[in-house]
C-alpha cells in the first residue's frame, strides 16, 4: 500500500479507539487489530501514543478547514452582492465563527475528549496550539484577503484576523462561560456582542487627554 494510505487507515482505526475506549487507554494493540496491522508498522507510520493524537488532531482541523472553505466562499459572495446585497461583513464573520463552534461541538473525537479526558485534549488549544494557529491562519488568511479593502488590510494583517477568530472559536468549544451559548441563536448573539465590543471606534486622544 501507498504510505499515505497506511497512515490513513491508521488514523482510521485510531479515531474509533480513542471514540470507544478514550484517551488514557493504551491504544496501539487496538489499532493495529482494528487497522488490519501490526504494532510495529503502527509505530512506524504514526508513531507513539502522542504522535498519535497529534496526527488526529490535525487531520481532524484540516478536515475542519475543508468544510468550511464553501461556507466562506459564500460569505464572499454574498458580500460581493452576488447573492445578497448590502450584506455586512461583521455578519459573514458572525456566520463563520457559529459554523466552526458547532461543528466542534458536534465532533464526536474531540467531545469525546473534552468530557471524558480533558487533560490530554486542552493543551492542543492552549500550550500546543501555535501549530494548528498557524495552520488556520494559512488557510483563513487568503479568504480575509478577498474580503477586506486594501485600506482595510493596511491597518491589520489577515494572519492576525485569523488567528482573532481561531481564539475565539477555541475559547467557545473548551470554555464553559456565564452566558449560554448552547443554542444557535444565543450563541449568534453572543458572538456578534463580542465583535460590536472589537468594532467600538477608538476613543478621541484629544478627549482621552481632557479626562485625564
Amino acid at each position: 500500500m501507498d504510505p499515505d494510505a497506511i497512515r490513513e487507515q491508521i488514523l482510521d482505526a485510531a479515531m474509533e479507539c480513542v471514540i470507544e475506549l478514550g484517551f488514557t487507554s493504551r491504544l496501539h494493540a487496538a489499532i493495529a487489530q482494528r487497522a488490519g496491522l501490526s504494532r510495529p508498522t503502527v509505530y512506524k507510520y504514526v508513531g507513539d501514543q502522542n504522535a498519535i493524537f497529534g496526527a488526529l488532531f490535525q487531520r481532524e482541523i484540516t478536515r475542519f478547514f475543508v468544510v468550511l472553505d464553501p461556507v466562506l466562499r459564500g460569505q464572499e459572495r454574498s458580500l460581493r452582492g452576488d447573492q445578497k446585497p448590502g450584506r455586512d461583513l461583521r455578519v459573514g464573520f458572525v456566520d463563520a465563527i457559529v459554523f466552526a463552534v458547532q461543528y466542534a461541538r458536534a465532533h464526536p473525537l474531540l467531545q469525546k475528549g473534552l468530557r471524558d479526558d480533558p487533560q490530554v485534549v486542552l493543551p492542543w488549544f492552549t500550550i500546543r496550539a501555535k501549530p494548528f494557529v498557524e495552520l488556520g491562519a494559512n488557510l483563513l488568511t487568503p479568504h480575509f484577503q478577498r474580503l477586506f479593502t486594501p485600506g482595510q488590510l493596511a491597518e491589520v494583517s489577515p494572519k492576525a484576523i485569523s488567528e482573532w477568530a481561531f481564539r475565539i472559536i477555541g475559547s467557545l468549544i473548551v470554555t464553559e462561560g456565564i452566558v449560554d451559548t448552547t443554542q444557535e441563536q444565543s450563541l449568534r448573539e453572543f458572538v456578534s456582542s463580542l465583535l460590536s465590543i472589537a468594532f467600538i471606534p477608538a476613543p478621541d486622544p484629544g478627549l482621552v487627554r481632557g479626562a485625564g
